[in-house]
């Protein structure tokens, strides 16, 4: 009968013959700097080709949370007394092991990790960050790089909510491949290749950001860049003049009868009624119907202004 308690060497032996076979950890662990982070980042990759994999090895020593929390207080590997009984090699073999599971955890579960120690590039996972998005397009790194590059779109979605900046944030949240036919969805469960699903994320981030660029060049404030947008009900590829006018007269309208009115019934009920002047004067049929997206979009920001979430004139680009 197999013994329930296993020595420190015993469980490094199962972990090695589960994730590493033909994999020579005695030399690997011996690596330095560049080589050793080579190394760390092939296994990593070879692993998220079957994600489950992966998450294995990163379930046998962290938590499921964001940050390298061990998961077993008592494991034999992590323990002060299990470590005792590891010889000096195997230590080093296991420390390697760890930094691996370590990425695997922050890779696979989706958490922001130092992009200098994984990678070697500018720690900033921001779209305006070159290097990454040169690392993401380029590195033979396919599966590492798919799950970075989502990890990327979570960070962006994050800043456009906070933001409040609806028609980037679904942009993001919904965004779809035509190519492929399909939403694109987390890595884990996509059937688009690595390096189209890559493409896909950045190529929509990039056009994001040169229309908020645009938008500065312009010197126009992010509130007026915002309902211009939020008039289209999507983020489009260019700034109209028509527009522009529009989402300034309903900004000069929120910013003298919303802002500090509250968020009231009849405050929203008037900027309603503001809306639809502009849309019946300005626009033709089919611009911000009642029920949608883009009537919604104003709707919200109205509601923000008039419980005191208002840029105005001191507002500062995204």
């Amino acid at each position: 009968m197999e013994r329930i308690v296993k020595t420190a060497s015993e469980i490094l032996a199962q972990i090695e013959k589960e994730c590493f076979k033909r994999v020579n950890l005695k030399k690997a662990s011996l690596l330095k700097g560049e080589e050793r982070r080579t190394f760390r980042l092939a296994q990593v990759n070879r692993l998220l080709v079957k994600p489950e994999y992966a998450m294995w090895l990163s379930d046998r020593f962290w938590t499921a949370e964001e940050g390298r929390n061990v998961m077993y207080e008592d494991d034999p590997l992590t323990s002060p007394q299990g470590l005792k009984t590891l010889t000096k090699e195997e230590k080093e073999r296991l420390k390697l092991i760890m930094e691996i599971a370590g990425l695997c955890h922050d890779i696979g579960l989706h958490f922001k990790f130092d992009l200098k120690k994984a990678f070697g590039i500018r720690n900033d996972f921001l779209v305006t960050n070159k290097q990454l998005v040169e690392w993401l397009q380029t590195t033979e790194y396919e599966h590492i790089a798919m799950h970075t590059a989502y990890i990327v779109r979570k960070h962006a979605i994050d800043i456009f909510y906070y933001s409040f900046y609806q028609p980037a944030q679904d942009a993001m949240a919904r965004l779809y491949s035509s190519e492929y036919g399909c939403l694109v969805g987390e890595p884990e469960f996509t059937k688009m290749p690595p390096r189209a699903y890559v493409k896909a994320i950045i190529d929509e981030l990039l056009r994001i950001e040169r229309h908020w660029k645009r938008g500065r060049r312009l010197k126009l404030n992010p509130e007026v860049v915002m309902l211009h947008d939020e008039i289209y009900g999507f983020v489009p590829d260019k700034f109209s003049k028509g527009i522009i006018e529009a989402a300034q007269k309903l900004y000069d309208y929120m910013d003298k009868e919303v802002k500090g009115h509250g968020a009231t019934d009849e405050v929203l009920d008037r900027f309603a009624d503001k809306v639809c002047e502009v849309r019946d004067r300005d626009f033709g049929e089919g611009w911000i119907a009642d029920d949608s997206l883009a009537f919604a979009y104003l709707m919200a920001h109205a509601e923000r202004c008039g419980d005191g979430w208002w840029n105005g004139e001191e507002g500062k680009a995204l």
